[in-house]
């Protein structure tokens, strides 16, 4: 199966970006279960609230737990800790419904069509694309932001207008990739049935 994003949210123990130079951003995050920290060099700025700044990143709270339906967690052995690539959307303003139930009550409770309390809060939102992993997506209300330092500069109107057109172009690419390992993805039971698929 092809993943549409790597997500690993809750194993994100806290970490440290800097966009203080103008065209880069770059530091590093500590996930739960690697002893080495997960290191990224991307290119392009983050969005204004956080461009031109260096920024730790705490852990409030754990996630919720998310459950997966009796299913098996997902494997992030695979990712690498070598994220280089370019940057996506990155803030600490996109606000988003905040919930204090795990996944499976709060499922349960809207297919019996129960609205379950929530509050409206600002999360922490990072997605880049990985050179050795494609996207990457950490989102959480859970992840608080202290900017570090002074502000090194203010992303202009102009340039402003070219990261979102960036970061529109990495997405519209990484889709048509997507699509393109989707398309050329040979199903389990014509896998077995293709005689050129036994060892």
């Amino acid at each position: 199966m092809t993943e549409i994003a790597w997500r690993p949210t809750h194993l994100v123990e806290g970490g440290e970006l800097d966009n203080t130079q103008l065209g880069w951003t770059v530091g590093w995050l500590q996930l739960e279960g690697f002893t080495e920290r997960m290191q990224l060099k991307l290119s392009g700025n983050c969005h204004p609230d956080l461009a031109g700044w260096k920024f730790r990143i705490h852990r409030e709270s754990p996630e919720l737990d998310r459950g997966f339906g009796g299913d098996d967690p997902p494997d992030y052995s695979g990712i690498s800790l070598d994220q280089s690539g370019v940057v996506g959307d990155i803030t600490a303003d996109q606000v988003i419904k905040h919930h204090e139930i795990p996944t499976e009550e709060l499922l349960r409770r809207l297919r019996a069509g129960e609205k379950p309390p929530f509050t409206l809060r600002k999360c922490l939102y990072l997605e880049w694309f990985s050179n050795l992993n494609g996207r990457v997506v950490v989102q959480s209300t859970r992840l608080i932001v202290e900017r570090l330092g002074e502000q090194a500069f203010e992303l202009t109107e102009s340039q402003w207008r070219e990261q979102i057109s960036q970061n529109q172009e990495e997405m519209n690419f990484f889709m048509m990739q997507l699509g393109d390992a989707l398309g050329n993805a040979v199903p389990d039971d014509a896998a077995k049935d293709d005689p050129s698929s036994e060892s």
